[in-house]
């Protein structure tokens, strides 16, 4: 459903009639040059009359190539005019162009002027262009982009806005009279505007698209809303009053109307993103009176638009609804008027621009080629430099009268001193003062000072608040901590740790490692407390010479200046009052002759645009130029007669007004009323000068706290990510590095680490006592070794060595392995060599004995290796025997089961264990209440009760006890 924002105007392309070119422009080279060039550009006339055809049926943007085709045609008519003279002289090239008006269809003109169907044509050439850009997808940023180049002018094309500027610049104006409404001045005026406008409103709906800010949509709707507000002015125009639709002024009435409500809408927008409630519920309010005017004008265009300002006026109701809900409950400020809102200026993003002349240039056109008359060309650029050097020099005349007019004035003192003598008015002022009184109130006056003030107290506000700014302080927490609260908590976990761990805590000191966040912090605070001083006592000075600032302003101080008065007693016989009279009747003389001087220049110019003499360059011989040139330039004879004639007169009136102003200056003492209003302004300029100091104070005060701004923000960065550092990363990045078991450790880490080396000390003294109960049970069956088998015996003697090494029960457990080797001695060789192999390894590993130690140790308890026994058994029986018993039982040595929860002895696995039963006939895992013997429950079950036992074996039954002995 269209919108109120989203319908645009297009422009009716101009309908042409049908023209036959090629006869008389062959009837003329026929006459003119002969009948050979006649036949030789015979081509060339085809094509321009075929490409005219082609311009009569190009009437929709949509067609395909129709822009291409104007553009070609424009520059074959540049082409012919430089060759053919087109008129309805005789010995011209009688052609009659017909064109239909674009708004008036039933008006039709005709005239025998080139000018005229270059003017119809770049008509066209526009009216496609804005075809062509309301054709645009303008739903999106690209369609909009593209409509926006159509509607005004770019470097590369001929786009509608700039089309018509050159319409009316270079053609309009040499057409004949009577011409169509629609390619005259103002027309073009008005569709040049509406055109831009347009371009405007589409920079607006893309800044829209791309989410621009409120202000910056609100400054973009200011300033189409006040465009259109002047295409509709330049409707009611004399020429135009009732010459177009009126559906078209109520278009412009209506776009005009909703953008000053869409900028209202977006200042609201702005006030409530900067929380000034009172402001917006100020703008909604005017935005809601005037969507009343905009519903009576889209009243008479069509139900769809009444919609969508009645959306409009639904979405202004919500907001100014909500609005007035924050501010009764939240906010409660005063709703101040909406003329005491600031102004919001307009932002122009469009030009107007004449289109490239590559596109309309007809000098790579290859038409006529051999009609250019050489002499012709030279002739009329003689004449064309001629008129310019004419038109300078009248031209110069004119700016030097003016400027001496204005260098007179300005040495007189004129008309400063007649006003004088009305009110008091700023020419009174001393020149120095009065241009640092509009400095001062340019830049804000007072208003100012408070400004840079309250964004001073703000500046502070924040620097404060970064001194003492939230960080985080750990991961696993949401608690937010100040940078000072982030270092406390450092050092209070650095001493914790200290305290817990002793000199394993190898990280820095907190205090060491603090130090120059905290002098850091300690130096800006101190800059601070100076700084506030200073604030305070720029604040007083403000106090103090407040009403006086407020007082530097132009018209302020003009009324604490001197009147110009009539002197009380006149002992001369001129007549004050005739005096002042007759300086300002030359003065209004002056003003008038002024005037006219401007529309000099105007005339001047337009006389110019309007000489056209190619034809009659073409038609005259050679030898007659010059006569041609002298008697064409009388043309412009009136006007430098009129000229004369106005600085004449000036110099008259500037002759008696400088007499007369002698006269009013020793009447009215005007010296010594200047030096009343320099003592007047003595105290003006000490205000002056103290306003000028205050501001130098605040500005300086501004840059110091807009730096210690940025110093503090960053020191507070670097104070949170050093507590951060020190708590999450790795102390490689940090001053002090902590190493453990080959890898670099965090804090967390760290504090773990020592944990569990803790509970791994306790763990290996349970082991130890576990052992040595295990060994006192294993040495309490010694004698049953003698008894058991060789196999059995090895494993007893491994077994024994290995514990009694590891718990100190050397002695103890001799008699047991001197028991186990001579069961050794009594099995076979392959056997034998398997167990002592098992056994050497074994008490080897434990022991750490190497080379002839381990041998004497083992030689004591008679384990010889009996190789002849072994040469009995094959080889390869004898070498898988020995390696499976060795690796059988070097397996079950590195075979333990021992948890962090649970300490449990270290005990060899499936095959050995089965021997261990067979001798103790005891459990061979036990927990810490099951190390004595004394402990065991019935039947050898731990103590405990399930599912806390032990994984205690019960004894074997009688039957296989007695088997086993």
């Amino acid at each position: 459903m269209p919108t109120a924002q989203s319908v645009m105007l297009a422009i009716h392309c101009k309908k042409a009639e049908t023209v036959d070119l090629k006869s008389p422009l062959f009837a003329y080279i026929r006459t003119t040059y002969s009948d050979r060039e006649a036949d030789d550009a015979a081509d060339d006339l085809e094509r321009v009359q075929s490409l005219r055809a082609e311009v009569a049926l190009a009437q929709n943007g949509s067609q395909p190539g129709v822009r291409e085709t104007l553009t070609k045609y424009y520059r074959y008519l540049s082409a012919i005019e430089t060759r053919f003279p087109i008129s309805k002289e005789k010995g011209h090239a009688q052609v009659s162009f017909a064109w239909n008006d674009a708004f008036r269809p039933s008006r039709r003109v005709v005239q025998s002027n080139i000018h005229y169907e270059k003017a119809c044509v770049l008509f066209n050439l526009a009216s496609l262009a804005s075809q062509q850009a309301l054709q645009s997808d303008r739903t999106s940023a690209e369609g909009l982009t593209a409509a926006c180049k159509l509607y005004q002018a770019s470097r590369d094309e001929d786009e509608a806005c700039g089309t018509f500027q050159l319409m009316r610049e270079g053609e309009s104006g040499k057409t004949d009279t009577p011409r169509s409404v629609d390619i005259t001045t103002e027309c073009s005026v008005l569709l040049e505007k509406l055109m831009l406008t347009q371009a405007q409103e589409c920079v607006y709906h893309k800044a829209v698209i791309d989410k621009k800010s409120p202000i910056v949509l609100a400054r973009l709707a200011k300033q189409t809303g006040s465009m259109y507000a002047e295409v509709e002015r330049l409707f009611d125009g004399p020429a135009l009053v009732n010459y177009f639709d009126k559906s078209w002024a109520q278009h412009v009435q209506l776009k005009a109307s909703i953008y000053q409500v869409e900028e209202l809408i977006q200042s609201s927008r702005q006030y409530h993103a900067d929380d000034k409630i009172n402001w917006e519920i100020a703008a909604l309010k005017e935005a809601f009176a005037r969507l009343q005017n905009t519903r009576r004008i889209a009243k008479g265009i069509n139900s769809d638009m009444i919609e969508s300002v009645n959306r409009t006026q639904e979405l202004v109701q919500s907001l100014l609804a909500k609005a007035e809900k924050e501010n009764n409950s939240i906010y409660l400020m005063k709703v101040p008027a909406f003329s005491e809102l600031p102004v919001t200026s307009g932002a122009l993003l469009v030009k107007s621009a004449a289109p490239s002349a590559g596109s309309l240039d007809a000098a790579g056109e290859q038409l006529f080629a051999g009609l250019v008359p050489e002499n012709s060309a030279r002739a009329l650029s003689k004449y064309t430099d001629q008129v310019d050097e004419l038109l300078r020099q009248q031209l110069d005349r004119l700016a030097a009268a003016t400027d001496n007019a204005r260098i007179k004035f300005r040495e007189w003192e004129l008309p400063e001193t007649l006003q004088a003598l009305d009110v008091r008015t700023s020419a009174a002022l001393p020149d120095g003062l009065k241009y640092e009184l509009e400095e001062v109130e340019n830049i804000g006056g007072l208003n100012h000072i408070k400004g840079i003030l309250s964004e001073i107290g703000e500046l502070r506000k924040e620097v404060d608040g970064d001194l003492l700014s939230a960080q985080p302080c750990t991961r696993r927490t949401v608690v937010s901590m100040t940078a000072q609260e982030s270092l406390d908590a450092d050092a209070r976990a650095d001493g914790e740790a200290r305290t817990r761990y002793g000199d394993n805590w190898r990280p820095q000191p907190a205090a060491t490692a603090s130090k120059p966040y905290w002098d850091r912090i300690s130096q800006y605070r101190s800059a601070m407390q100076k700084a506030g001083d200073s604030d305070q006592g720029v604040l007083r000075r403000l106090t103090e010479h407040e009403t006086s600032f407020a007082s530097l302003n132009v018209e302020a101080a003009a009324a604490q200046m001197p009147r110009l008065q009539a002197p009380l007693v006149v002992t001369g016989p001129e007549d004050p009052a005739v005096v002042v009279a007759t300086l300002r009747r030359n003065m209004d003389a002056l003003q008038a002759l002024a005037n006219e001087r401007g529309g000099m220049e105007e005339a001047f110019k337009a006389l110019k645009n309007r000489d056209n003499v190619l034809a009659k360059v073409m038609a005259t011989p050679p030898q007659n130029h010059d006569a041609l040139f002298k008697e064409e330039l009388k043309k412009y004879d009136s006007l430098i007669a009129d000229v004369d004639k106005n600085l004449a007169a000036q110099d008259s009136l500037l002759a008696a007004t400088q007499a007369a102003n002698g006269t009013f200056r020793a009447l009215f003492d005007v010296d010594g009323w200047r030096a009343a209003c320099e003592t007047a302004a003595t105290g003006i300029r000490e205000s002056v000068r103290q306003y000028r100091e205050l501001l130098d104070h605040c500005s300086e005060g501004l840059r110091f706290y807009l730096g210690m701004s940025d110093v503090v923000r960053k020191a507070k960065q670097e104070a949170a990510d050093f507590a951060y550092t020190r708590q999450h990363v790795p102390y490689s990045l940090c001053p002090c590095v902590v190493v453990m078991y080959g890898r670099q450790v965090q804090r967390d880490e760290l504090v773990q680490e020592n944990d569990r080396r803790v509970a791994q000390e306790d763990a290996d003294r349970l082991a130890a006592r576990m052992a040595a109960a295990a060994c006192r049970r294993v040495l309490s069956h010694g004698a049953g070794a003698r008894r058991a088998s060789p196999t059995t015996a090895a494993v007893v003697l491994t077994v024994v060595l290995a514990l009694g090494t590891a718990v100190d029960l050397n002695a103890a457990a001799a008699p047991t392995a001197a028991a186990a080797a001579s069961a050794v001695r009594r099995s076979t060789a392959a056997t034998a060599l398997s167990l002592c192999s098992v056994a050497a390894a074994a008490a080897a590993r434990v022991t750490g004995l190497r080379g002839t130690a381990a041998a004497a140790a083992f030689g004591s308890w008679e384990l010889p290796v009996r190789i002849s026994s072994v040469r009995r058994v094959p080889a390869r029986r004898a070498a898988t025997t020995a390696s499976f018993r060795a690796a059988t039982a070097a397996a079950a040595l590195c075979c333990t089961t021992a948890t962090p929860t649970a300490a449990v002895v270290p005990v060899p696995a499936g095959w050995l264990q089965q021997r261990l039963r067979r001798l103790t006939y005891e459990p061979v895992q036990a927990c810490e209440e099951c190390l004595g013997l004394e402990d065991q429950g019935a039947g050898g079950s731990c103590i405990r009760p399930a599912p806390y036992a032990c994984a205690a074996v019960p004894p074997p039954k009688r039957g296989q006890q007695q088997q086993q002995a």
